[in-house]
């Protein structure tokens, strides 16, 4: 890879800055986009190339692209106040890429999309989704990521693009499963009802060599894939493994659905006096009640000969000791 030119979107963030680790180990040349008011923590030890700007930068963005052989786009909004704010990330920011991309790179290889499998919406009935399926996303922000995907789907021909749509994603820097090793740590264990949780996950290790392998694979042109764990898991089960790793005993509390509306509300409420996003509003609980988000990882397995290696105790047991050590908990 020595000599690819890596553009990366939302390199700060918790999957992107993993992708950047990965392409700088692999000696490619890297340039991020980075806003000037993103912390860049977890960059500033490598040797990378930043271009100040966002995805409405058009003129960065050109003079930026031009010698570029790969975009890894993981930049987009998973929480927002308004709809419009998530489309404008998630759809509008994706189409400008494209189509300055389109218009800017001399000798682009792969445009890397990664979406969500909120995109693709929950699994039902126990059964795992797949790319075949019509998606049904339930969610303002699985309707926008989708919304990015159809992006895709529109430069048609210009742009050699493959999508990836990641389940839930865990490992050192995340910050969302890390509120239920919080809860973990404290001795509790929460879940939502009396219905069974499927989940789909892997680990962010396992994805970024996921989306590396697919940006490389010349099969993979046009294509989208789940990368995950090929065994989902039920929330109660994954509770006791992270509690195994935290080395801590603890209570099960069932907490009744009817009180998920509620704690929307609150969400919501607080959000307008912060005029923040919502941790937890309306659009994370309509994904929280479903039953089941496992999708299958068979179409890269099959096509790109692509498995993750990384079982869900081993990644959660590494998880917890990264969240230890940098005293997070």
């Amino acid at each position: 890879m020595a000599a690819n030119v890596a553009f990366v979107t939302g390199a700060t963030g918790f999957i992107g800055s993993a992708v950047v680790e990965k392409l700088v180990a692999n000696r490619a040349r890297v340039k991020c986009l980075v806003r000037s008011t993103s912390s860049r923590r977890w960059l500033a030890h490598l040797p990378i190339e930043f271009v100040d700007g966002d995805l409405f930068s058009c003129e960065a963005l050109s003079h930026a692209l031009s010698d570029v052989t790969h975009i890894y786009h993981l930049a987009g909004v998973t929480k927002a106040r308004h709809r419009e704010d998530y489309f404008r990330a998630n759809r509008d920011g994706t189409r400008n890429l494209l189509e300055t991309a389109s218009r800017s790179c001399n000798r682009l290889e792969r445009f890397v999309y990664v979406s969500s499998q909120a995109a693709a919406g929950p699994s039902l009935n126990g059964k795992a989704v797949t790319e075949a399926d019509t998606p049904r996303p339930v969610s303002i922000y699985g309707e926008s990521k989708l919304a990015g995907e159809k992006a895709c789907h529109e430069i048609g021909n210009k742009l050699p693009w493959t999508i990836v749509r990641p389940p839930a994603v865990y490992g050192p820097r995340e910050k969302d499963i890390y509120t239920y090793f919080q809860q973990i740590n404290w001795g509790v264990r929460l879940l939502l009802g009396n219905v069974e949780r499927w989940v789909s996950l892997v680990h962010v290790d396992d994805l970024v060599n996921g989306i590396l392998a697919a940006s490389q694979h010349p099969k993979s042109v046009g294509e989208t894939y789940f990368i995950a764990n090929t065994e989902p898991c039920e929330w109660s089960n994954l509770g006791e493994i992270i509690a195994k790793a935290l080395g801590r005993k603890t209570i099960r509390v069932k907490l009744p659905t009817w009180i998920a509306p509620v704690l929307a509300v609150g969400g919501e409420a607080i959000s307008m006096l912060t005029r923040k996003p919502p941790l937890l509003g309306f659009d994370k609980i309509r994904e929280l009640k479903q039953p089941g988000w496992v999708c299958s990882s068979e179409k890269i397995s099959t096509q790109l000969e692509f498995k993750c290696e990384i079982s869900l105790e081993e990644g959660m047991s590494r998880t917890a000791k990264w969240y230890q050590e940098q005293g997070w908990l």
